[in-house]
């Protein structure tokens, strides 16, 4: 069974203005009835142990799980930078851990502007492995989201995942983040088409135990503009996907009326055979 969960990095304009924290992003969450929430590392305002333990009573008093531990890391593009990238992975690995969280997602990052694609993907896969070996001791999964210039397309996320090649190691997919797709946000490549995401759609869903759906420009009925989610949902149910789908919304339109419609939307493609 699919399950629909919301990252609270959706509601950017919220937290940023000041008129949402995450507890009123875990109470906005159950009044869409969603099934869990994600909350990013970035929202949190301590990692007191207090304050963490009433982000989790919340979240269970809501009858919300939290599915994933979101952490924004980089480690192709500074290599002097990559200690203290892997200390905040194993900071967020502790914290989305004691929160209930089976995962934390990290991203591997970029090339740095006319440096060597080859030495940055080395980088990573040796921080990949490093965070994935502390992970395996505190009994929490790493997962790397394509969401950067090094995993752009599924090959490049799939050779990660030889290359790191450790059980402890796992994919997020992206349906935003590969090439080939109209609209905004997502990675270009010259000639790659829509037949090159879906490709790489089919290649990553094989494999992750999660997934980001992301939506940018919905109509009145929440659909959206440049994705196909019925063939989305059609490849995961090919593959009888069993976890969570994490709404995740980058569009202008106020978030507050668009995210209600998305979920709707998202429900609709979730139960459609």
């Amino acid at each position: 069974m699919m399950r629909l969960s919301c990252l609270s990095l959706s509601y950017g304009n919220q937290f940023r203005t000041g008129k949402m924290d995450l507890p009123k992003f875990i109470t906005q969450a159950r009044a869409m009835a969603l099934d869990g929430v994600d909350l990013h590392m970035q929202h949190l305002t301590s990692f007191d142990r207090i304050y963490l333990k009433q982000l989790r009573r919340m979240c269970l008093d809501n009858g919300l799980s939290i599915p994933s531990f979101p952490v924004s890391t980089e480690f192709g593009m500074y290599p002097d930078r990559i200690p203290a990238e892997i200390e905040k992975c194993r900071v967020a690995m502790e914290t989305g851990l004691f929160l209930g969280a089976p995962l934390v997602r990290v991203f591997v990052g970029s090339a740095p502007k006319d440096g060597n694609v080859e030495d940055a993907f080395r980088r990573g896969v040796d921080a990949l492995r490093r965070c994935a070996e502390i992970g395996a001791d505190m009994g929490m999964v790493v997962a790397l989201q394509n969401h950067s210039g090094l995993t752009s397309t599924g090959d490049e996320m799939l050779r990660f995942h030889k290359e790191v090649n450790h059980p402890n190691f796992s994919l997020v997919m992206d349906t935003g983040h590969f090439t080939g797709r109209d609209g905004p946000r997502g990675p270009k490549r010259e000639g790659h088409t829509y037949e090159h995401y879906y490709r790489s759609v089919e290649q990553v869903a094989a494999i992750a135990p999660f997934t980001r759906v992301k939506l940018y420009q919905l109509d009145q009925e929440g659909r959206e503009q440049f994705i196909d989610y019925k063939r989305i949902f059609d490849i995961l149910r090919a593959r009888h996907y069993n976890g969570f789908c994490c709404l995740v919304y980058e569009g202008t339109e106020d978030e507050l009326t668009a995210i209600p419609r998305g979920v709707r939307f998202l429900r609709r493609m979730m139960t459609v055979s």
